[in-house]
């Protein structure tokens, strides 16, 4: 093999020229290629390899900004994008002092450098900001107190439209040259590219985040209207079994599990009495009161999302006793999370019951920390219970 490079790094030989190794992702040494980006280049294929693993949007823009910075060695970046109606750019992440400010500014797209290069979908490189009737100071320097000498702007593509744009400012003044170049907008176009998948990727998350959040209080209304528990009863008892939870240091899918399993812990209702009908069995309230856990935590299981919440589901009415049902499971056999719910609807049922009656709210709470009490290691759980009396005030 005639070997025309080779790694700076790995020493990996190639017969054709790579702008960076695919083996380690540092810059190539070898005839015609320099190594001016050097260490820095990892950068970028951190951000594509860590790419899927970022949830939080504004963190991973960041990085791809500091390494734009980086990687071109200029003095500022920005991201800046499109409104729905595609008729202003709003900054989505800026740096310096001022950063929080700019990032209150809209800019017309019919305006500006950013304006054009998201019109066009096509990067611009200017030298002498000065000298491009296009660029206007009014827009963002003359607000946020810094000078643009030299600028590098691309537009960020998803699936051929544009959403934005991310620019680069100002050359740094110890850098080689001392101006933009050809080498510095195709690293940029990279990251751009980066930065759009992750934004559109969010918003997609966003949308099934908020789809899902609907489903659940669709589900939820449908469970107490033919429910005997008071308005807001699930609600409730998940506020009650996640601060136990928390206290508990119950964290990550552990803690979404329980949150899950309580805001659905009586989803079983809605299918009980059809499953009597089909085996036609005597509809009482007995029979759909034992078999609701076990239905509900079947409807769950299929769901991606909540399958791990489903045997939480089906174990919360067992208790520590062994009394319980519908398994008449007993100590640690009954899931953490199971036990967590069952006391936090337990105490919720006597909260209502008591309500019910006309108790007044320091009667409830005393009969409520009365009851819980006197069911330590009994019905209870005695690590659930402790941590329901240091965390949670019973709401009345």
């Amino acid at each position: 093999m005639s070997v025309l490079a080779r790694c700076s790094n790995c020493a990996e030989p190639f017969e054709r020229p790579f702008k960076f190794c695919p083996n380690c992702g540092l810059s190539v040494l070898g005839s015609g290629f320099t190594d001016k980006a050097g260490v820095a280049v990892r950068d970028l294929f951190d951000i594509a390899r860590n790419f899927s693993s970022v949830s939080d949007l504004e963190v991973l823009l960041k990085k791809i900004s500091n390494t734009a910075e980086k990687l071109t060695q200029a003095e500022a970046s920005s991201v800046m994008l499109l409104d729905d109606n595609k008729e202003y750019l709003y900054f989505k992440t800026a740096g310096g002092e001022k950063g929080s400010y700019i990032k209150t500014i809209k800019i017309p797209i019919q305006h500006g450098i950013a304006g054009w290069v998201a019109r066009q979908a096509e990067p611009l490189l200017i030298e002498d900001v000065t000298q491009d009737p296009r660029f206007s100071a009014a827009l963002a320097d003359d607000k946020s107190g810094f000078k643009t000498r030299s600028i590098l702007c691309v537009p960020m593509i998803f699936q051929d439209e544009v959403i934005g744009v991310m620019e680069v400012l100002n050359k740094r003044a110890d850098a080689p040259g001392g101006r933009f170049t050809e080498d510095d907008r195709d690293i940029l176009s990279s990251l751009s590219g980066f930065a759009a998948a992750s934004i559109v990727n969010s918003k997609l998350t966003l949308d099934q985040k908020n789809f899902f959040a609907n489903i659940i209080e669709i589900l939820i209304s449908a469970m107490e209207s033919g429910s005997k528990n008071s308005l807001g009863h699930c609600w409730r008892v998940a506020k009650t079994s996640c601060s136990i939870a928390r206290r508990l240091k119950i964290a990550d899918q552990s803690y979404r599990n329980i949150y899950y399993a309580s805001l659905l812990h009586d989803i079983g209702y809605l299918g009980a009495v059809r499953q009597l009908q089909e085996k036609k069995a005597q509809v009482t309230k007995e029979r759909i009161e034992h078999i609701h856990p076990a239905i509900g935590a079947e409807m769950v299981g299929t769901i991606r999302l909540l399958q791990n919440a489903a045997p939480l589901i089906e174990a919360h009415h067992e208790l520590w006793d062994g009394s319980g049902f519908p398994n008449g499971l007993k100590g640690q056999s009954i899931p953490l999370g199971a036990r967590i719910i069952s006391f936090a609807e337990s105490v919720e049922d006597l909260r209502d019951r008591l309500k019910g009656e006309g108790r007044q709210d320091p009667d409830v709470r005393t009969r409520v920390e009365q009851f819980a009490s006197e069911n330590i290691d009994i019905l209870f759980d005695p690590q659930v219970a402790a941590a329901f009396f240091v965390e949670v005030t019973p709401p009345v």
